[in-house]
């Protein structure tokens, strides 16, 4: 795989221009419009040439709220540095329509409320591309195509040409009615993070294959990995109740390794014969479902994985009860920067270890989907949505390192009710090259700050920064993202999900119902409330449940290349 390399800012004029100073000194743009004539068209609002309106914007957002989210100085969602920002430099005041916890259900169920009410606020996000559809063909959703030609800066369209499928994801019947993540999903890959210090008490290695993953989740089980005297009293794989989620917690890593390429309830691919397929059917499941059972069996797994969502799976982890999980690339930015600031820590990702006779699969979503940042058709001012996201890139991306730190880290982007997510692919390539010649010249802006903060970790200088360790674990060169670039991809690992934007009716209809289905029967065949062989019984319900169905209008929407 290519280095990937961000995109060059280039200088934008006119209605575009927001207020940096070496925009202002630009002269020409891609937006020819110009205050007068935007002032001599009725529907068109008054802006000035720095992209602030003349007359004061109202805008209610949706809060997503987590564990990760962090407010600081005493700001409040309501009051912080972005919505002083964002009413200083476009005169847009932002007001909290709701706020719920993205990290449970609690977001969703909130959404499906306010959506039901009819009472949609002006700007929110879903990760549910069923929820965007509907919205989209029901008409609720702002279209945003001739508001992002005329007001998206070149930066932002320049992300256009960069992740066309994040894009083509949002568009609906030729039109925009969102703003998609903008990113390549190989970051969604799953690792094994472990805690460095039982590897050491245990005088243990990282397993590269699952005969030692087992025989590590032994020790951690029945001995005193924790040092505390007691043997037993800690787990050697924690899983949580979702296991098909992607949490940390999941089975993803460990059904990789016996070549299905697991993702939630979306996995569906052709296989070596081209024939349309679905993850969870696979017969390699049952391979992987024994084991698991044998590991509960013996103790191996935590017995109350059935009552712990993830935040009694993080409690597990923080208090020190688990060794070993299967999670994504963001692990030391969370949880596992916990562990790190209570007890000096480090939980590390590995490569998933593989089974022999196995092909390992990794399962990753299409690019065409992600969170999507809508606009209700009924704001008046769906451009204040663009307005902000050039904000948003300037400030981040093409300022200053303290503008990088102020509106960036600690999580603090999240304060911005639209914003391009700064996934780690974009960036990771080019980390590895600067570290491999010790120099961080010729970084893009935003990515000089990432290895600041690896080099600081690295050196002890930032060692209790959060920053530090989440960028450290996640882009260094020991860090995930680059297990994907330099092991993942090249061994051509990566299974993308062909279900893209468009979704079969029956697949609509029945997608709830078959998720429940296969958290049922995997948690009944790895409890032992049912044998392995059941596994057979649930492909056969899963496929007249409206899963066959599926499978074959699949095959018609998304035909054989």
């Amino acid at each position: 795989m290519k280095p990937r390399r961000v995109l060059p800012l280039v200088l934008v004029a006119a209605l575009m221009v927001l207020t940096f100073s070496a925009c202002e000194s630009a002269s020409t743009g891609s937006n020819p419009s110009t205050n007068e004539n935007a002032a001599s068209t009725s529907n068109t609002p008054e802006i000035d040439t720095n992209g602030k309106y003349q007359k004061p914007v109202t805008m209610t957002w949706a809060v997503q709220t987590a564990a990760a989210s962090k407010l600081l100085d005493n700001e409040t969602w309501e009051d912080n540095r972005w919505s002083r920002l964002i009413k200083d430099k476009l005169n847009i005041d932002l007001q909290v329509a709701f706020s719920a916890d993205s990290s449970t259900d609690a977001y969703k169920n909130k959404l499906n409320a306010v959506i039901a009410s009819g009472d949609l606020p002006d700007i929110f996000k879903t990760q549910d591309a069923n929820v965007f559809l509907q919205l989209a063909q029901n008409g609720q959703l702002a279209d945003l195509t001739d508001v992002y030609n005329k007001y998206a800066s070149d930066s932002l369209k320049e992300y256009q040409k960069r992740f066309p499928d994040s894009f083509k994801g949002a568009t609906v019947n030729g039109k925009l009615y969102a703003i998609p993540r903008m990113n390549d999903n190989f970051h969604e890959a799953p690792f094994l993070w472990i805690r460095e210090d039982w590897l050491k008490n245990t005088n243990s290695q990282p397993p590269k294959t699952i005969e030692e993953m087992v025989a590590l989740a032994e020790k951690f089980a029945t001995g005193d990995p924790d040092g505390n005297g007691i043997n037993g009293d800690t787990y050697g794989l924690a899983l949580n109740k979702d296991l098909i989620r992607q949490n940390h917690g999941s089975i993803l890593g460990l059904v990789s390794a016996f070549g299905v390429p697991g993702r939630d309830e979306s996995m569906f691919y052709r296989d070596e014969n081209a024939k349309m397929t679905f993850a969870w059917i696979q017969p390699n499941m049952k391979a992987a479902l024994s084991l698991l059972a044998d590991m509960y069996k013996k103790g191996l797994i935590n017995k109350e994985f059935t009552s712990k969502d993830e935040s009694a799976l993080v409690e597990d982890i923080t208090s020190g009860k688990i060794g070993m999980a299967y999670g994504s690339n963001w692990g030391t930015w969370y949880p596992y920067n916990n562990v790190y600031k209570k007890d000096g820590v480090i939980v590390h990702p590995y490569s998933i270890p593989t089974e022999s006779g196995y092909d390992y699969k990794i399962g990753i979503e299409s690019n065409a989907v992600g969170q999507m940042t809508m606009v209700s058709a009924d704001f008046k001012h769906p451009e204040a949505a663009i307005n902000i996201l050039n904000l948003y890139d300037q400030t981040v991306n093409y300022s200053t390192k303290e503008d990088y730190l102020k509106y960036w880290a600690d999580e603090q982007y999240r304060l911005s009710p639209v914003f391009i997510d700064q996934p780690g692919e974009v960036y990771a390539a080019d980390l590895l090259e600067a570290f491999d010649k010790g120099s961080s010249d010729g970084l893009p802006p935003a990515a000089k700050p990432l290895y600041d903060y690896i080099a600081g970790f690295e050196n002890g200088s930032l060692a209790k920064d959060d920053n530090a360790f989440g960028t450290w674990g996640q882009m260094s060169r020991s860090g995930s993202l680059p297990i994907v670039l330099n092991k993942y991809i090249p061994d051509k690992a990566i299974v993308q999900s062909i279900l893209g934007i468009q979704r079969p009716d029956e697949w609509l209809t029945n997608v709830a119902s078959l998720d429940t289905l296969t958290i049922t029967a995997f948690t009944n065949i790895i409890t032992g409330a049912k044998p392995v062989d059941y596994f057979d019984t649930f492909v056969q319900q899963w496929l007249k449940a409206g899963g066959q169905q599926t499978l074959d209008e699949l095959d018609k929407m998304y035909p054989a290349k």
